[in-house]
């Protein structure tokens, strides 16, 4: 994930963010699936599906309307 500076992330990018750093850690530390991470990844993924299906937390399409060949 690339994360820019001048644009600032939405909602959806940086429960993602969160989601792949948990699950980073918990790879490499398989252990501290006693320490509730293991629930914090469940946390995540059912707030990236309610981002997910929310305009406001989502980032709109990258395309822009004048460039669609029809």
């Amino acid at each position: 994930m690339k994360i820019s500076m001048e644009e600032p992330l939405y909602v959806l990018e940086e429960l993602e963010a969160a989601y792949a750093i948990v699950a980073e850690v918990l790879g490499r530390a398989p252990q501290l699936y006693d320490c509730h991470l293991d629930q914090a990844l469940l946390v995540l993924a059912l707030s990236i599906k309610r981002a997910r299906r929310s305009p406001r937390l989502r980032p709109r399409p990258r395309y822009c309307h004048q460039d669609l060949p029809f």
